[in-house]
Order: C-alpha cells, then sequence, then structure tokens
C-alpha cells in the first residue's frame, strides 16, 4: 500500500474521498486473500499444486492493482486535464532523492558530462539507456530512487575509449567478472579509486540479421556458454571469488571462453563487424529485462540526438520509443521497484560521498 499512500499524498480530492477509496481498496485486498484461503485450502486438499495457486494469485494481484491505480489516477487528474498529462505531472512533482544517494546521483550526473564531453573530443559514439533514459524521460534527470547510470555503446567505440582512458590521468576503465550473471561489468570511472562515481558501458555489436530469431539464436548460444563455464576448471575460484577484476589471473580463462563463443557468433551470421544495418546485445552482458529482445535496427539508434538529463546535455537513441515504451511497457504507470530497486553501491560509501559534497 505503501505506492498507493504516495499518490494518494497528491490528490487534490478532500480527506473523505481518499478515506473512502481507501476502504474500498482494503475490501479488494481483503476479498482477494478470502479467496487465496479458499483456493489454498481446496488446491491443497485436491492436489498439492501450489505452483497454480501461485500464479493465479499472482495475475489476480495485478488485476487488482491496476483498477486500484486507474481510480487513483482519475482522482488525480485535474477538471480538463488529459490522463496523459496528470501522469507526467505527478511523476514530475516526486521529490528527489536526498543524502547519500543524491550526493551520488549527482556525481554520476558530473561525470557523464565530463564522458560526454571526452566522446565529442575524440568522436566517440554512445547513447544513454535503461533507467538513466527512462529518467530523463519521466523525470528530467535521475529516477529518484535508482543509483546507476547505463550507457550503450558498438564494442569497437569501447575498445577505442578503453586505449584513450589509458592515457588519460583523470578516467580510468574498470573491468569486473560477475560469476552470479556471468557477464563481463564495464565501468568508466574517476582514476580516484576513493571516488564511487561510475557509468555503466554495455556492448553492442554489429548485426546484418538483428531480429528477434537472430536474439534467439544468440541467446541459445549464451546458455550453452554458461553451460561450459559452469564446468570450467576455473569455475569454482569464480564462484568463491564472486567479482573478480581484469588484474586477477583467472580472467584470462573466462575472457578466453567469451571470445570462443563469439567466435561462433561470427562464425553462424549472428553478429557481422561489417554490417552496417543492425545492431545486437553484446554476449558478455548481463542479461537484464528478459523478455525483450535486444536486437534492433542502427537507423533506432543513430544519429543520437542530444537530451538534457540533471540539465547536463548528453545523448540519447534516435527512436526514444524503441527504447522506452518497447522496453517498459507503458513508462508512466507506477513502478514495482519504487522500494526494491537494487543498490549498486554500499551505503558507507554514500555517506562517505555526501560528507565529501558538505
Amino acid at each position: 500500500m505503501g505506492i498507493l499512500s504516495r499518490i494518494a499524498d497528491h490528490l487534490p480530492a478532500s480527506k473523505r474521498a481518499i478515506r473512502d477509496l481507501r476502504s474500498d481498496v482494503y475490501e479488494l485486498y481483503e476479498l482477494n486473500r478470502s479467496i487465496n484461503a479458499r483456493i489454498e485450502q481446496a488446491d491443497n486438499g485436491i492436489n498439492d499444486n501450489l505452483n497454480f495457486r501461485a500464479e493465479w494469485l499472482k495475475s489476480d494481484n495485478d488485476g487488482v492493482s491496476m483498477r486500484i491505480e486507474t481510480m487513483l489516477w482519475q482522482l488525480y487528474r485535474n477538471d480538463n486535464e488529459d490522463l496523459q498529462d496528470a501522469k507526467k505531472r505527478f511523476f514530475a512533482s516526486l521529490p528527489k532523492a536526498n543524502g547519500g544517494l543524491r550526493a551520488m546521483q549527482l556525481g554520476c550526473a558530473k561525470l557523464l558530462g565530463e564522458f560526454d564531453s571526452l566522446c565529442k573530443d575524440n568522436g566517440l559514439q554512445y547513447w544513454i539507456a535503461f533507467g538513466t533514459l527512462l529518467g530523463a524521460i519521466r523525470h528530467q534527470g535521475f529516477i529518484p530512487w535508482d543509483d546507476d547510470s547505463d550507457l550503450g555503446m558498438m564494442r569497437s567505440e569501447i575498445d577505442r575509449l578503453i586505449d584513450i582512458v589509458s592515457d588519460d590521468e583523470r578516467y580510468r576503465i574498470s573491468i569486473v567478472y560477475d560469476v552470479w550473471n556471468f557477464c563481463k561489468q564495464v565501468r568508466f570511472m574517476y582514476a580516484d579509486i576513493n571516488n564511487p562515481c561510475f557509468l555503466d558501458l554495455f556492448i553492442f555489436e554489429e548485426s546484418g540479421n538483428a531480429d528477434k530469431k537472430t536474439f534467439e539464436k544468440q541467446l541459445e548460444l549464451r546458455m550453452k556458454m554458461i553451460a561450459e563455464m559452469k564446468d570450467a576448471p576455473y569455475y569454482s575460484e569464480w564462484k568463491e571469488k564472486e567479482f573478480i577484476p581484469a588484474s586477477d589471473p583467472l580472467t584470462t580463462q573466462i575472457e578466453e571462453t567469451f571470445a570462443k563463443y563469439r567466435s561462433i557468433e561470427i562464425d553462424q551470421g549472428i553478429i557481422d563487424a561489417q554490417a552496417t544495418n543492425g545492431m545486437l546485445w553484446g554476449i558478455e552482458n548481463i542479461y537484464i529485462l528478459s523478455e525483450y529482445q535486444w536486437a534492433c535496427s542502427k537507423q533506432d539508434v543513430f544519429p543520437t540526438q542530444t537530451i538534457s538529463f540533471e540539465q547536463i546535455p548528453c545523448q540519447a537513441p534516435n527512436n526514444l520509443r524503441k527504447f522506452t515504451e518497447d522496453v517498459y511497457g507503458d513508462i508512466y504507470r507506477v513502478p514495482k521497484d519504487i522500494s526494491t530497486h537494487r543498490e549498486h553501491i554500499n551505503k558507507e560509501n554514500l555517506r562517505a560521498l555526501e560528507d565529501q559534497e558538505s
């Protein structure tokens, strides 16, 4: 009920209307619990099929939540105001983060501005992605509960960036191998190791057939790669360490596995460095948003457009809808991760950053 309360706090309706609405909401939830109890009793007595009950309850809860949200939006909407405009107004009115989290956000935004300048000076192309792009459109900056910055780059551009940064005393590229997601995390950071601000860089490949079928072939190949990694001699040590930096000798063997499967991708025509029409998710990236097919036309990304993020100009994909609505659906629906978004930075580091800012 926490999200509902947040919306209710913004409603211009009377307190009595809110009380009545909340009473209806609780009645709906009470009914839902009653139905759930009956299903559990019948389910356990007949065939102990708890999985079916759980899936049914989940879909029912989603339906209840949608109905409640729809009622709240209608109360929030001003007279003669379009519903979509009301939703935009609500998200624009959400308070910014505070304390250490806000210090982290502003530090990352500053780094993004410097990264943009570095890319322009060296003819590198990039675009903001995922929650960073969503935040730019919906909040004109960071999503209030977010603490990371996501960027996309073609593999060849990341390789060039690594060479450029190797001669720049201001910045560094951090590469870490994550055993839990069988991925390689690439981050742009300040050279000062005491500064936790970072930009996540996600690798994209050229592909001549960047469609759903091609992505599914890559996904199948990645599953084979993960199975091979689990059987590899290095896996037990990797699992024990969990996250290992590029300086660790063990990463040589991990990289050999990534390279092997990337070569298979090339042999199977999944990726093609000479292709100019399509692009595909890099096989060593973390596979997030599992429902989404990360394959698209290059025209969806290039030429990039300038957009504001925390009042800092940066580059965004050419087709904004492709990378927002196609990925997240209705971006003005109340998010489910307000209270559960994964933290990327230790709270102690955030407090230290806050102290530096003050």
